[in-house]
């Protein structure tokens, strides 16, 4: 099951940082995160299969993910989650990035997601199609299932436990970034967050934090199941 954990407005230094790990099946075709030839510049994964991205941030400090919601009604045929994650990427605010989804929503049809966008000033989440959710300041958990903060979920529940006891507020984003590496690579708890072997599990995992100013503080990335895979930092300069 992907996850997502959103820390927005929780750091002083960092007013947006997100914790992820995506659950696909282990052959689908995907590029690990990298500089796409965009403007402003995108550092993101791309799935190959359908050409946009699950998780990404862009030179604007603006920070796009997508969840697959599969309690919905599935069409093959309808056009990809991703694509509507990548297009968030492609504008340089929340807002105008909300007015291109709400529009391309009344345009045609996508399966269930949940689509989070935000920079350091603003956010929102669309459980989709049906409604839009500024992000609040606190500690957030999005999964496949559910919306926003879904404590009905047990995964939703683990992931913010987990992340409540860390030092959140600390100015030293390796060490906080650590703690929530753990997180992601947690497999010891009442839900397994990191699940490695089989066809359909975990195959990588996200750590992005951005500062006051919109720049890229940090971007780590595990290209694999991170409680096998180490972290390793994504280079985020302007360079191809």
């Amino acid at each position: 099951m992907c996850w997502i954990a959103v820390l927005f407005h929780v750091n002083p230094r960092f007013p947006l940082i997100v914790a992820a790990n995506r659950d696909e099946s282990r052959q689908r075709p995907t590029r690990e995160p990298f500089r796409w030839p965009e403007n402003p510049a995108i550092w993101a994964g791309r799935d190959d299969v359908a050409g946009g991205t699950w998780l990404g941030v862009n030179a604007a400090g603006l920070l796009a993910a997508v969840t697959n919601r599969p309690d919905a009604d599935f069409d093959a045929a309808r056009h990809s989650r991703g694509l509507l994650c990548l297009e968030c990427l492609r504008r340089e605010s929340p807002a105008a990035a909300r007015s291109f989804v709400a529009d391309e929503l009344t345009r045609r049809p996508y399966n269930g997601f949940n689509l989070l966008c935000a920079n350091p000033g603003e956010g929102w989440v669309a459980s989709g199609p049906e409604t839009f959710q500024a992000l609040a300041p606190g500690v957030h958990v999005l999964s496949n299932f559910g919306g926003l903060d879904d404590d009905r979920l047990p995964v939703v529940r683990e992931v913010r436990d987990r992340v409540g006891v860390l030092p959140l507020d600390s100015p030293d984003i390796a060490a906080l970034f650590d703690g929530l590496g753990h997180v992601c690579a947690a497999t010891d708890g009442a839900v397994t967050l990191c699940r490695a072997g089989g066809d359909y599990g975990t195959v990588s995992s996200s750590l992005i934090a951005i500062d006051r100013a919109g720049g890229v503080a940090a971007y780590w990335h595990a290209p694999g199941p991170p409680c096998e895979r180490a972290f390793a930092p994504v280079r985020t300069d302007a360079g191809l």
